[in-house]
């Protein structure tokens, strides 16, 4: 194998073999919820750092090159060892994310930097073709390279899963919740979760699943009534078990709107987009007749319309989620800016800045108590992200 293609094979394998290796050995309640393998947080985060680590590594490798016991060993010996580097990160990571709960975003930040330099070190050894020294400013790029990107990076992704956690807190999925906020600990996030860091979060939610636990396998009485149905509803959701939820709840709909909403909302989170819309559609239509005397009906409308919108945005329907979440602003304007502020985020995974700036800032405008910093911070990244930025920030 000619020098170039071994070295884009070298790269190729320092990145696959780990990042497929650890994510493998991710147990099945962080997969579920999106994460990878500690305590590195989402798959995302892993990759990122294997291949910013890449540079440092064929420096160090180079450097090993040198070494005459290493330079004339046999090429195919570091693939078993970068083979048995893999299984030796799969082993501790657990260990290693269970125990970083007290360490910062730097720390943790330089922690898995090196991680990634342990185990991409072996392929770029075997993929190194010169050897010799290198000078102390290649040295500092690389450690730049290493760490910088991936530090932005992680903070990003702390950023939005924060946001994510805190809907998952909101409709009382704990379980889902409590495996996310390790993903955040893994990234020593300190973006806040209800005005409290994610370890305390965390910790304080250990208790309350441990009592859920305690209760889980509690089965309906032979006649459920519907506050039974509810109920038992309830803690399955909280439990993760969205398919008993839904049965719990199945008989009640569409004769109790609370729990058709209900159901609604564990069918989406179960992707049963259809079933979902038409109930969250079924309610919307029932109570819009009194929501302009009714404050719950009101509230229910209000409920079915973001249902809607949140079903047809996931399931790339953009132009049903407008329409959902345009309707809500005409029909509640009392309303308004909770729905401006999700027309702004939905313009923005959209791919349309101009139109996600003008309604975060309508949502800012109308209820800054509630939505200023949220559309705020929205409208930062957008304008970073965006070559329009200086044309927004003259508006």
């Amino acid at each position: 194998m000619n020098p170039a293609a071994r070295m884009v094979v070298g790269c190729l394998l320092a990145v696959a073999v780990p990042a497929l290796a650890l994510h493998a050995s991710a147990d099945d309640a962080r997969l579920a919820a999106g994460l990878s393998a500690s305590p590195f947080g989402w798959p995302r985060v892993l990759v990122a750092h294997l291949v910013t680590a890449l540079p440092l590594g064929f420096l160090v490798a180079r450097r090993l090159r040198s070494v005459e016991g290493v330079n004339t060993a046999v090429r195919g010996l570091w693939g078993v060892v970068g083979l048995g580097v893999v299984g030796i990160g799969t082993l501790v990571a657990p260990a290693v994310g269970e125990g970083i709960g007290g360490f910062g975003f730097v720390p943790l930040l330089f922690l898995r930097a090196t991680f990634s330099l342990a185990l991409v070190l072996p392929w770029c050894v075997w993929a190194a073709e010169t050897a010799g020294p290198h000078g102390k400013a290649a040295l500092a790029v690389a450690l730049a390279v290493a760490v910088l990107p991936c530090g932005a990076h992680a903070d990003a992704v702390g950023r939005a899963r924060t946001e994510q956690v805190q809907d998952l807190l909101r409709r009382e999925r704990v379980v889902r919740a409590d495996v996310l906020l390790a993903g955040l600990v893994e990234l020593g996030s300190d973006q806040v979760v209800g005005g409290k860091p994610p370890a305390e979060v965390r910790a304080q939610l250990a208790a309350r699943i441990t009592r859920l636990r305690r209760v889980e396998g509690r089965a309906l009485p032979p006649k459920p009534t519907p506050a039974d149905r509810f109920s038992h509803a309830l803690l399955m959701i909280q439990l993760e078990r969205l398919g008993d939820a839904a049965a719990s709840l199945e008989p009640l709909a569409p004769a109790n709107d609370t729990a058709t909403l209900l159901l609604a909302s564990v069918y989406r989170d179960q992707e049963r987009w259809a079933a979902s819309d038409e109930l969250f559609a079924g309610v919307f239509e029932k109570r819009l007749p009194r929501a302009p005397t009714d404050p719950a009906a009101r509230d229910d409308c209000v409920v079915a319309l973001n249902g809607l919108a949140f079903n047809a945005r996931e399931d790339r329907r953009l132009a049903d989620g407008e329409r959902a979440l345009t309707r809500g602003v005409g029909l509640f304007p009392d309303r308004a800016a909770g729905f401006h502020y999700q027309l702004g985020r939905h313009y923005q995974d959209a791919g349309r800045p101009a139109l996600a700036v003008e309604h975060l800032r309508s949502a800012a405008r109308l209820d800054p108590a509630n939505f200023a910093e949220p559309a705020g911070r929205a409208i930062r990244a957008l304008e970073s992200a965006t070559p329009a930025c200086l044309l927004w920030r003259a508006k």
